[in-house]
């Protein structure tokens, strides 16, 4: 179904440069009176109330003294702004100009045509703003017209001039005119005074109309120009609703439909016209996808990664918030094969956010990557009636995951669950910053007895195929070399930089050293360099899988509930083999083969900040 925004509907100018003015002195004063609603809609009045903006009606104005007031687009007339001189009132003027325009060329005609007894006659709503701005430069003598019936009250023998109130409709005053040119025996002037950006939408209303099958308008209840343009739009397409909020929205509308029109009043923002548009689109794919997807199943494979258990939590709170019913699978793919399921509840994952590991458990599956046991895992997906998956893993969780949804065609989106953050398309990965954070902890322990004893620390991290974590950590530790598997690192060189650096000025020494280095691993390098220098005191230090564990940071916890949900909405999206990923802050959606295939490369910029400040 095609949603589309009407390009001509929403604020007109005078509209939006007082609601500019409103905002404006709002940011610098913090409160600003209007003399009524800034603009026919409560929903921006609102947005506007809570930044400070108080709407008062004119028997308050009378008593308001020392303030600040906005005079809105719709104008005022002669007396607020003798009211505003006498209480010392300070005016922020918003009028449109178009309204300007009128209400002087309106003051003209009436200084001229009142020594003849002649009539002003306003073609407008009695009662407007506008119109009641318009009758003041008449000292409230001019006579207000909304129907023919209404020229009854013009005395035909004394000269007219007829205006309008800028957003009437022009055959609404042709029809004035005509009935006041045959009736009129005096002089009589028409002056066409109709804003044609506001008349104009009436045509431009009816083509909108007739392009879609559904139409959503959208407006204030007080706006008479919302009703104005409505009632195009019902008679043009008989399958137009009148709303004021996206609340009001009843998918009942679209069944059948296979394009829907948002449009709106002049006193309609534009933002809210764009919620109403994704509240369509988005509860619109919610039933598409709800109609397909009934139960998703989550697992979490491969090495564990702090912060696991939020992003389980996020994906079960977020599967049943969507009415879907959600299976944990327990022992990753070796779970799926053998229908290790349980039916998770909103309960099942409470208190789980701060928690290590993962309580669905984790394992890597021999059987997953033969053709005959993924076969067996979709034969349990089909009796357990399991419609999709979410899995929490890295690149070899995924390549399992591409490969059966290419057999099955099964809806799998992946979440990035390692500490390494080695996955290309997303900048972090679930469990990075703890791994990182307890790295930095250990080392920092570690410096300290290095320092009591002289001693040179050939510290290894994990990272068999990326130095992220040796990098970062190294960084933030202050180590005196960084080793990782993306740079060539020879162990003359190392030597040469320890005989000058440590050597000379040091009194201990931190070297991070990254399990997949290709000098080998700190054990290795260690005794290379202990052959060459017998007078180091060298110790080394493994930190292994404590990396893996501890209470998740509150980015990873972030970052993990971020995923969860994402991954849901990805499923809902009709999205598949897919991971969700973190660039610049915002979710990204990457194909399983462009992760899997590119390989994600470590900033040259941090080496080059470790080899300045590790002099």
């Amino acid at each position: 179904m095609k949603v589309e925004i009407d390009p001509n509907a929403g604020f007109c100018f005078g509209v939006v440069n007082a609601i500019k003015k409103a905002e404006e002195h709002l940011t610098k004063d913090g409160q600003l009176y209007c003399i009524g609603d800034i603009v026919h809609n409560n929903i921006e009045v609102n947005r506007l109330n809570d930044l400070g903006l108080q709407s008062i009606k004119h028997d308050e104005y009378k008593d308001l003294k020392e303030k600040k007031v906005l005079f809105r687009a719709h104008g005022e007339p002669p007396s607020s702004y003798e009211i505003a001189k006498k209480n010392n009132n300070e005016i922020v003027d918003a009028t449109c100009p178009v309204v300007l325009t009128l209400q002087k060329r309106i003051k003209k005609a009436y200084q001229a045509i009142k020594e003849d007894k002649g009539q002003i006659l306003i073609y407008g709503k009695k009662g407007h703003a506008e119109v009641n701005g318009l009758l003041g430069q008449t000292e409230g003598n001019a006579i207000v017209i909304e129907t023919v019936k209404d020229l009854k009250s013009v005395n035909p023998d004394l000269p007219v001039e007829l205006f309008s109130q800028t957003t009437k409709t022009i055959e609404g005053f042709n029809l004035i005119r005509q009935h006041l040119q045959k009736t009129t025996n005096a002089s009589f002037k028409a002056h066409d005074t109709i804003c044609r950006k506001v008349a104009n939408r009436l045509p431009l209303m009816k083509e909108f109309a007739q392009k879609h099958d559904v139409i959503v308008f959208v407006g204030g209840k007080k706006s008479s120009n919302g009703k104005l343009l409505f009632d195009v739009c019902k008679g043009t397409n008989r399958n137009s609703y009148f709303i004021s909020e996206p609340h009001d929205i009843d998918m009942s509308w679209f069944a059948r439909a296979k394009s829907v029109g948002v449009s709106g009043a002049t006193s309609t923002p534009a933002w809210l016209m764009n919620e109403v548009n994704e509240k369509i689109k988005l509860e619109n794919k919610r039933k598409f996808s709800m109609s397909r997807i009934k139960k998703i199943g989550v697992l979490t494979s491969g090495g564990d990664a702090p912060g696991m258990n939020a992003a389980i939590r996020a994906v079960v709170r977020t599967a049943i918030f969507n009415k879907i019913e959600v299976v944990g699978i327990k022992q990753g793919y070796e779970g799926l094969i053998n229908g290790n399921f349980k039916k998770m509840k909103s309960h099942d994952v409470s208190n789980i956010i701060g928690k290590g590991g993962t309580v669905l458990r984790s394992a890597r599956s021999q059987e997953f990557r033969t053709f005959e046991g993924r076969q067996k895992a979709y034969q349990q997906m089909l009796d357990n009636k399991i419609d999709a998956l979410v899995v929490i893993g890295g690149d070899g969780t995924f390549s399992g995951a591409r490969i059966f949804t290419q057999e099955h065609d099964i809806p799998v989106v992946g979440i990035p669950g390692t500490i390494d953050n080695d996955l290309y398309g997303t900048d972090y990965t679930i469990g990075y910053d703890t791994a990182i954070n307890t790295v930095i902890e250990a080392v920092d322990k570690i410096r300290d007895t290095a320092s009591a004893h002289n001693r040179l620390f050939f510290i290894e991290v994990m990272g068999r195929d990326a130095g992220f974590i040796a990098l970062r950590s190294g960084i933030a530790t202050g180590a005196e070399a960084i080793l990782i598997p993306e740079k060539e690192t020879h162990a003359k060189e190392l030597q040469s930089y320890l005989e000058k650096g440590y050597k000379e000025h040091k009194s201990s020494g931190i070297v991070i050293v990254a399990e997949g280095d290709k000098s080998g691993g700190a054990y290795t390098i260690a005794k290379e360099i202990e052959k060459e220098h017998p007078e180091y005191d060298i110790r080394v230090s493994i930190l292994g899988h404590m990396q893996r564990g501890g209470s998740p940071s509150a980015f990873d916890r972030v970052t993990a509930s971020t995923l969860g949900v994402a991954a849901v909405e990805a499923l809902l999206d009709d999205q598949k083999s897919i991971m969700v990923g973190l660039v610049n802050g915002d979710v990204t959606h990457v194909p399983f083969n462009k992760t899997i295939k590119n390989k994600k490369k470590v900033k040259d910029t941090y080496l080059h900040i470790n080899e300045i400040l590790s002099i």
